[in-house]
């Protein structure tokens, strides 16, 4: 199996230094998650003439702009370049013999104060789309929601907490997940991209290294919901049941619902939640740029594990050649 290649395209602080690398580069790895975490690369640079420890060391809160190119590309279907986006410079090592420079790049950058500053203050009575909104204004990004609910919140307090830690909290509990990428605020519905189509499929024979899991801990059949209305003076409940699962533990959630549909929803919401982990798969193949998280693909060869995966974490690694290594989990259908 002939080793894809692949090159480092990028831009520092709007210049182009890409041919700059290239002379010296040994290695580089994006990684990219579906949720919950940054974005992160690692670029590797051989520094015998000590120019990345001197006058060519990027500054630390520098941003770069990244892309990868492919040569000699001849599965159809695929681009020949991957806008990976903007990043900023988080952390610079050196070491040596033989000098060697690391430059560590994550996609949230300190300058927009996400991560870094804590803040008390509150909302009431808003939808939070628009609470989303406004702490991305604040920092001076983007803000995206890709979700059909949009919830109310009655009352939403940030607490000494960072921005970050806030709306993810928002978000888990409004069963949405979070990304924070390419100086934008993205919220979204993961059982939206599930529906998706596959963007390929793969088989066993396909790849260079696989790990499948499965497993039953803390995975539930099914979800009741049950939660005494003060104002309407009434105890609403509502019990989802997977229909495909002969055996298992009932979810007891108590939280507030308006309605027995706001019950159903929560239901099916929570249940999908905490069974997302039971069937999961990592797997190392030639790379490809179509592996992106949040993107499904079909699995085959595999027996019990074959079917329909989302994409959790992606990792590109170009060095001896360009592989692609993905984290999957099987896609609950039904709920």
């Amino acid at each position: 199996m002939k080793a894809r290649t692949a090159a480092v395209y990028c831009m520092y602080d709007g210049k182009d230094i890409s041919a700059d690398l290239a002379g010296f580069l040994k290695s580089f790895s994006v990684r990219e998650v579906l949720s919950g975490e940054a974005d992160s690369a690692e670029i590797t640079l051989e520094d015998r003439e000590e120019l990345w420890q001197g006058g060519w060391m990027p500054d630390r809160g520098a941003i770069m702009t990244v892309t990868l190119g492919v040569g000699d590309w001849e599965a159809s279907g695929d681009n020949r370049t991957l806008p990976l986006g903007k990043f900023e410079v988080d952390e610079i090592t050196n070491t040596g013999p033989p000098n060697e420079a690391k430059i560590k790049l994550i996609s949230i950058p300190n300058s927009s104060n996400l991560r870094s500053v804590e803040k008390t203050r509150a909302w009431e009575k808003v939808k939070l789309s628009q609470i989303i909104k406004d702490v991305a204004d604040g920092a001076g990004m983007e803000s995206y929601y890709d979700a059909d609910d949009d919830p109310i919140q009655e009352r939403a307090e940030q607490s000494e907490q960072t921005d970050l830690s806030f709306l993810q909290k928002l978000c888990k509990d409004a069963g949405l997940a979070l990304k924070v990428t390419d100086e934008k605020i993205v919220v979204f519905d993961i059982a939206k991209y599930e529906q998706a189509d596959p963007v390929m499929e793969i088989w066993k024979n396909q790849v260079l290294s696989f790990d499948c899991r499965t497993t039953i801990h803390d995975i539930y059949k099914a979800c009741h919901v049950k939660y005494k209305h003060s104002q309407k003076d009434e105890l609403i409940e509502y019990t989802f049941t997977d229909p495909k699962r002969k055996e298992g533990q009932t979810l007891q959630v108590n939280e507030k619902v308006d309605s027995l549909e706001a019950a159903e929803k929560l239901a099916k919401k929570k249940l999908h939640e905490k069974n997302l982990e039971e069937v999961s798969v990592s797997l190392t193949m030639m790379g490809n740029f179509a592996l992106l998280a949040s993107n499904t693909v079909q699995l085959h060869g595999w027996h019990n594990y074959d079917g329909k995966y989302l994409i959790t974490r992606s990792t590109h690694d170009i060095g001896n050649g360009y592989t692609t290594k993905i984290e999957l989990r099987r896609v609950i259908d039904g709920y």
